[in-house]
């Protein structure tokens, strides 16, 4: 008979209260977490004799829950504080504050991952999540244990191996701390020679077994058809190396790249699919868990088994248990008790955003998903009922979760996610067993994936398809109305989880339709008419201004240096109010052509700028010029560019400016063209990352020059090497060449054109040379205006048509 009974929701609040002291504790110096934690724990205790004295602990539930509630937050608390203390203790804090190189012996954990072209000249780097094990500052005769969690960030040396997940390494590192509540400790970056490896131990030879069953299985997944060489690893290893740009962003766009990172709702297909398969095979019922834990054990530790894990193994038990054995109401019970676990043993798990998305994934199986199955059983397979409710049930409550951290919704996540579910146990379950005998037996193991495989080209087929459909990534509306539709969907998610677990009541049926109208009827019209939102991070901007050139590059949340503005002052004025610049620091005129100043009254309508910078031929004056339409206020600073002339600015994100070239001796006025080089960096960034101190974004603004002026340049001052951003010269023009582009060699670039102008830009040898050369292209008559944003994940572009 079906357990009817309502959640045991005893717990909740216990789980709440653990994780809020967790988000607090992390985020205050060790002394302040242990003060949060003995307060807490003492509140606990006194609450105790209170209600004693008052006979009243045993009769009221309410006294206890909340002395639960404080016992277990100080815990918490005093575990982060505990944390901190001991590395304090064993000068670890010390040592990173200090500036001086320090010897350690650290452990990578986990798979390394390539930073492509984020070195201080352009090379390519290595990132690894590691443990120091022990340190050795300058003046200690002997190292000290430590056992503190690091990033180290190293460049990746031709010819030799990268970091080994597993393995000890030794050597001289420069510490940077990271911000509070991050769980690495320190960044640390190898000081003077890389970092070498030491002599194995018994934990690195258990992990090499590991390490040459993800490489058989990585090498075997190779033989495979369509994108399953590139989706096998993700999807049985959570190795996304594999994965091209495109195939990433489509899984993406589609709500699927779940499947191929360890995440909770992924360890549930990996033991729902198991438990489907010896159900399918008619098995005894009794060996579906242990078949089930069997297989999760073994996932875990192919992927590596580190904190994000652990954490993800968990909570996917949970909810495959939950779904596979109906015990929907003490599986909540059982959700609540190991996140109050895991926050107990590691308080960083409550910021993790994974952590967030595994426990809602979790909660939604729990609470829904067993009521979905059997709904779905009564017209289709168990087997196949149980990946589809699973599917559904994690991302509804995930969504609301999501959303914040998105800024977008996957519109067709659920019908995608749906369609995928049947293929993925044909490759989670061979897979597994395929990764085992991969090394003893790889010709079975090439033969098993080839035909995962072919589930797995499913996988890529769907998300492909699905991101190709409109508005597949929907924007969300920011601000109240994007508060407003977030409620909406957690009224209509509520409800639905209500009718499933409890009973629809005959008003459910208008409400959850009242709702799901809603959304259907203000969301997806709001993406498409509501203008896309404007990036947090976004750092330059190439302004759609017909034919023409404007380009914003931000220094400040509402202000700006504006290179050029167009002819048409109505939208460069209308380019700023969208950018939500309000105060432009500079203004950057390239040459004498209309197109590039025309559209000065619109700059100027925004803020006086405070200076102004032009080059042009001789006899030719901005101020003169400009003061004939009475733009250019007076007062305002006029000066005539000079090479080498430079700004810095440094308020919220520092901003250097360099003119590389400024002549006024060409004939040809376009050969006069200012060319600016800046570089574009956010002290908050982690070191590594694109836009940060030690690794600016930079960016090259050549104006209109042309041809034979460019080569002149490049023999005599040369131009930067590899620059991040690039505003291809002329409009994209043939007679800019080519020479340039393969010298500065752009990852984008930037073109300002006007659609179906009469003149042939962009020229097809310009598009050919920046395809060969592999940069991304945008063209304000193609993409509207493009915003370059910069944050922790890398760069990001934009366009707001």
């Amino acid at each position: 008979m079906k357990d009817r009974r309502p959640l045991d929701l005893r717990l909740l609040p216990t789980a709440l209260a653990a994780w809020v002291a967790g988000l607090a504790a992390v985020h205050l110096a060790w002394e302040q977490a242990l003060q949060l934690g003995w307060t807490l724990v003492g509140a606990g205790a006194l609450l105790t004799v209170t209600a004693w004295l008052l006979n009243r602990l045993a009769t009221h539930v309410v006294p206890l829950h909340v002395l639960l509630c404080c016992v277990v937050a100080g815990l918490v608390a005093l575990t982060a504080g505990a944390q901190g203390r001991e590395l304090s203790d064993r000068g670890w804090e010390e040592a990173v504050q200090s500036k001086a190189p320090v010897t350690v012996t650290a452990r990578i954990m986990g798979q390394p991952r390539i930073l492509v072209g984020t070195g201080f000249e352009g090379e390519d780097q290595v990132l690894a999540q590691a443990v120091v094990e022990q340190a050795q500052s300058p003046g200690e005769s002997v190292p000290i244990p430590v056992d503190a969690p690091v990033v180290i960030i190293a460049s990746v040396v031709e010819d030799e191996e990268p970091f080994t997940a597993g393995h000890r390494y030794q050597g001289l590192v420069r510490l940077t701390p990271t911000d509070p509540g991050e769980r690495a400790s320190a960044l640390a970056f190898p000081f003077g020679e890389d970092l070498a490896r030491i002599p194995a131990d018994d934990r690195t030879e258990t992990a090499d077994i590991f390490n040459r069953l993800r490489e058989g299985t990585t090498e075997a997944s190779a033989h495979a058809v369509g994108d399953a060489p590139a989706l096998l690893p993700g999807l049985i290893l959570g190795d996304r190396s594999r994965q091209d740009a495109d195939l990433s962003e489509a899984m993406r766009e589609a709500g699927l790249s779940h499947l191929t990172a360890v995440s909770g709702a992924n360890c549930a297909l990996v033991m729902g699919s198991l438990m489907g398969l010896v159900r399918l095979l008619r098995l005894p019922r009794w060996s579906t868990v242990p078949v089930a834990l069997l297989g999760l054990v073994l996932f875990v530790l192919l992927v590596h088994p580190e904190p994000s894990v652990i954490r993800a193994g968990v909570m996917g038990s949970i909810s495959a248990l939950a779904l596979f054995a109906g015990r929907g109401r003490s599986a909540f019970s059982l959700l609540c008790l190991c996140v109050v676990g895991l926050l107990i043993v590691d308080p960083f798990y409550a910021v993790e955003p994974a952590f967030q998305l595994s426990a809602a994934a979790t909660a939604g199986i729990v609470v829904v998903g067993t009521r979905i199955k059997e709904r779905l059983e009564r017209f289709m397979p168990a087997w196949l009922a149980a990946p589809l409710a699973l599917a559904f049930s994690a991302q509804l409550f995930v969504a609301p979760v999501l959303l914040p951290l998105s800024g977008g919704v996957n519109t067709y996540a659920v019908p995608a996610n749906l369609l995928a579910a049947p293929f993925v146990p044909l490759v989670t379950v061979p897979g597994t067993f395929a990764a085992i005998i991969s090394t003893v037996l790889p010709w079975a193991a090439i033969g098993i994936l080839w035909c995962s495989g072919l589930a797995a080209a499913c996988l890529g087929l769907i998300g492909r398809a699905v991101a190709s459909l409109p508005q597949a990534m929907a924007p969300w509306p920011q601000e109240g109305l994007g508060v407003a539709l977030t409620v909406l969907y957690l009224s209509a998610a509520l409800i639905l989880a209500i009718g499933l677990v409890g009973r629809f009541r005959r008003w459910h049926a208008p409400v959850l339709a009242a709702a799901a109208g809603g959304l259907l009827a203000v969301v997806l019209p709001a993406a498409v008419l509501v203008p896309p939102a404007l990036p947090a991070a976004w750092r330059v901007a190439l302004c759609d201004v017909g034919q023409g050139d404007m380009l914003v590059v931000r220094t400040q949340e509402s202000a700006g240096i504006v290179v050029d503005a167009g002819e048409d002052p109505t939208l460069a004025e209308a380019c700023l109010a969208r950018l939500q610049i309000h105060t432009v620091e500079a203004l950057l005129v390239t040459h004498e052509h209309r197109d590039h100043y025309g559209g000065v009254e619109g700059v100027i309508a925004k803020d006086e700028p405070g200076m102004v910078l032009y080059s042009a031929s001789e006899g030719w004056a901005l101020d003169a010029e400009v003061g004939a339409v009475e733009a250019l206020p007076p007062g305002v600073p006029v000066h005539r560019a000079r090479p080498g002339d430079a700004l810095a600015y440094t308020e919220q994100l520092t901003v250097r400016l360099r003119v590389w070239s400024a002549d006024a001796h060409h004939a040809e006025a376009n050969d006069n063209s200012l060319v600016a080089f800046f570089e574009i960096s956010d002290p908050e960034l982690p070191a590594g990352v694109v836009g940060s101190a030690q690794d600016p974004l930079t960016l090259l603004t050549l104006g209109d020059l042309e041809e034979e002026a460019a080569a002149a340049m490049i023999r005599g001052e040369g131009l930067p090497e590899e620059v991040h951003l690039l505003k291809v010269a002329h409009h994209g023009a043939a007679n800019g060449g080519t020479e340039v582009l393969g010298q500065v060699r752009p990852a984008v670039a930037l073109i300002g054109v006007g659609e179906d102008n009469t003149y042939g830009h962009p020229g097809p040898s310009i598009l050919r040379t920046l395809e060969d050369l592999g940069a991304a292209v945008y063209r304000t008559d193609v993409h509207g205006t493009v915003v370059i944003g910069a944050d922790r994940d890398g760069l990001e572009v934009s366009v707001l048509p």
